[in-house]
């Protein structure tokens, strides 16, 4: 049986006009008909973008989908080279990770299939005047669980900084939650701060680009005095 290609299950989530043979199959086939309302799942969990278009995500993305899905599916990664520049190692964080959790496929995959034209609309405060500019966001997801666990977004204020706001369910734990930007190669990181409720907004230090950093980590970290990542995640997104 010849299925939907690949684009005609998310034109049907968007409700945009498609072959009337592809729409009897979508509607026929148990198969296809289980993607679209997995794409409209994945839009209920978008921020709403009414009036926006939707566009051809930047190159970055799609190079970052196939670089986790070919590491999820088992390809070997190369993990040499030396961190960007004024990014601390994370040996230990590598050290203690065991694989690919499947959250990151479904990420990766939520992203190609629904990119909404929200990166560079403005946000709109009361008054209508445009204040800040959303430069990306994620889903996260609690690493035990694999279940959702709020969102993150980078923000560009007035004045040119940028800005990662984190909403996320606050839970107490041994220790302090610590909130990184991770490069894409898992070799490089920063910490903005911690999290201390379920909202939080940190300052991005200039020079981090968040195309280069998109991982939204959230770690607890011991009153140890060891300023590096603990190597024990709770929670993370991708920046697109």
């Amino acid at each position: 049986m010849r299925h939907c290609d690949d684009d005609t299950p998310a034109a049907i989530a968007l409700g945009e006009p498609i072959d009337s043979l592809d729409a009897e199959h979508a509607a026929a086939c148990t198969d296809c008909a289980a993607e679209v309302e997995a794409f409209r799942d994945i839009m209920k969990r978008l921020p709403p973008a009414a009036g926006e278009q939707l566009v051809e995500p930047p190159k970055r993305v799609w190079d970052y989908i196939e670089a986790e899905t070919s590491l999820a599916a088992g390809a070997p990664r190369d993990m040499g080279g030396d961190p960007p520049a004024g990014a601390a190692p994370v040996d230990e964080l590598a050290r203690r990770r065991r694989g690919v959790n499947p959250w990151l496929v479904g990420v990766a995959a939520a992203t190609a299939g629904v990119v909404l034209g929200a990166v560079g609309m403005s946000a709109l405060r009361p008054g209508g005047a445009p204040e800040t500019t959303l430069v990306a966001q994620a889903g996260l997801a609690d690493l035990a669980t694999e279940t959702e666990a709020g969102e993150a977004r980078v923000e560009r204020r007035a004045d040119g900084t940028e800005v990662l706001v984190v909403d996320t369910s606050y839970t107490e734990a041994d220790g302090a939650l610590e909130v990184w930007l991770i490069d894409t190669e898992v070799q490089g990181m920063v910490s903005l701060g911690f999290l201390t409720a379920d909202h939080g907004e940190f300052e991005i230090p200039a020079g981090y680009d968040v195309s280069a950093f998109p991982i939204v980590d959230i770690s607890v970290e011991p009153a140890d005095g060891d300023p590096t990542h603990s190597g024990n995640s709770i929670t993370r997104g991708i920046l697109a």
